[in-house]
């Protein structure tokens, strides 16, 4: 699988920040040891650590960070399983950019766990990627699970109605939930983004999800896009994820 050959330019953390226009390179340091960025998936306390704005994905109190672009892309990614939803895996494990390959430095909107399948969004347009994430935009999610049991329709209430987890005891919002043919297939439409959480919700209530699809993401569907393939976005589908996040356009 062919890998994107880049010369690595780093910088140090608190350069980068003030590149970004978020603090001087003194409040900065007092940003990075506050724990409060975050470096591929990982909180780092270290005011000398090296990024590469190019690879790295920095997000600073839940805000993802990118360097102004004079040119937006939008980006549409059928998501293999086994693919890592980050910019950097320091397993060298397939990554989402070993497939998604463009000049621009694109970021994925929000994850999918490396076993979930489908709709995934990239982005250099950072103000609207943390739109989309934060739960105020109610962007939905839409699903395809299939279990290791025929899901029984007494619990479907249970399902939608606004459960809590088992294993943490935390409260997801209610949601839209539909038994397909067989009874092995459960299509879900959530507004949230929690760790896990449809895999969570399904074995709150005693099943294992064996296989995960997301198949639309803020309206947008894979449509005949085959698994490991992406798209850019066409100027309508822009616009539309820029309405959902009210954002002008």
């Amino acid at each position: 699988m062919r890998k994107q050959i880049e010369e690595k330019q780093t910088v140090r953390i608190n350069k980068y920040l003030a590149m970004c226009g978020i603090a001087s390179r003194r409040t900065a340091d007092e940003i990075v040891a506050a724990g409060r960025v975050m470096v591929n998936g990982r909180v780092t306390a270290e005011a000398g650590l090296k990024v590469d704005p190019s690879a790295d994905e920095i997000i600073v109190d839940g805000r993802m960070l990118a360097l102004p672009e004079a040119k937006k892309v939008y980006i549409l990614f059928n998501k293999p399983r086994h693919v890592i939803t980050t910019n950097r895996d320091e397993k060298s494990r397939d990554t989402v950019l070993d497939h998604v390959i463009v000049k621009e430095r694109v970021y994925p909107v929000g994850r999918l766990d490396r076993k979930t399948t489908g709709v995934l969004l990239l982005t250099n347009d950072g103000n609207l990627a943390n739109k989309l994430m934060h739960p105020s935009s109610c962007v939905k999610k839409e699903y395809i699970a299939v279990l290791d049991n025929k899901f029984p329709h007494a619990l479907l209430l249970q399902l939608t109605g606004g459960m809590r987890l088992k294993d943490t005891g935390e409260k997801v919002m209610p949601c839209h939930a539909r038994i397909l043919d067989d009874g092995l297939q459960i299509w879900l439409s959530i507004h949230e983004g929690k760790n896990h959480q449809v895999r969570r919700m399904f074995e709150t209530l005693g099943f294992e999800v064996k296989r995960l699809d997301r198949v639309a993401y803020a309206g947008l569907a894979a449509g005949d896009l085959r698994r490991g393939d992406w798209r850019y976005l066409s100027r309508k589908e822009v616009q539309q994820l820029h309405q959902q996040a009210g954002i002008s356009a």
